[in-house]
């Protein structure tokens, strides 16, 4: 993931980060509770969280758990990690596990039943290739959850932008089916896509 390495490890700047990716506004536009629901998410399930940042999405999946079933918090930035680890630790969450993730490797411990990408594949270098990676890391008839901003996203370096058509194209490539497309979260778009013959 050159994902998160953009932001240097500094302890001051993931501070500033972390602050801004739980802003209120921008946790409320994410509606959380609503793509959780869409995930269904619920007792017995394992999550990736990939480029899980603070865990604005890893703690609500935790929640959703019950106590049953893991999340992967996974972040290629130490702070951060450390940052979810201890959030979690204080919210009694016991079912969240933090993974230190390669830039082209998530490096998960096991199969899951959902991978979940939120506002970081734009970060990630060959990104054809890293879907495919995380073929492996699916149980079958998983599923690859990605949100990401829009083409039209003003804040994003150019050099990072894709559209949903070449996502779809490099996830045909990689084996998966589209399964739903959505777009309530403002300036984002949230599509599913099954793997129904990835390795168990």
């Amino acid at each position: 993931m050159a994902s998160l390495a953009w932001f240097n490890r500094d302890w001051l700047i993931a501070r500033a980060y972390i602050l801004m990716l739980e802003s209120s506004g921008r946790v409320e536009d994410l509606q959380i509770d609503r793509v959780i629901d869409i995930l269904g998410i619920e007792p017995g399930t394992t999550v990736a969280d990939i480029g899980a940042g603070t865990g604005v999405f890893t703690r609500p999946f935790a929640v959703a758990l019950n106590g049953q079933g893991v999340v992967y918090a996974v972040d290629v930035n130490d702070e951060l990690l450390e940052h979810i680890e201890r959030t979690a630790r204080e919210a009694g969450l016991d079912t969240v596990r933090v993974v230190r993730a390669a830039a082209d490797d998530p490096r998960l411990p096991g199969p899951v039943d959902v991978i979940f990408i939120c506002d970081s594949l734009h970060h990630i270098d060959d990104r054809d290739t890293y879907v495919e990676t995380l073929r492996r890391y699916l149980r079958p008839g998983g599923r690859l959850a990605i949100i990401d901003f829009d083409g039209n996203f003003p804040h994003i370096d150019p050099s990072m932008q894709y559209s949903t058509e070449e996502l779809d194209g490099w996830l045909s490539q990689a084996g998966y089916e589209p399964e739903a497309s959505y777009d309530f979260i403002p300036e984002n778009f949230f599509r599913i896509y099954r793997c129904e013959d990835c390795p168990d």
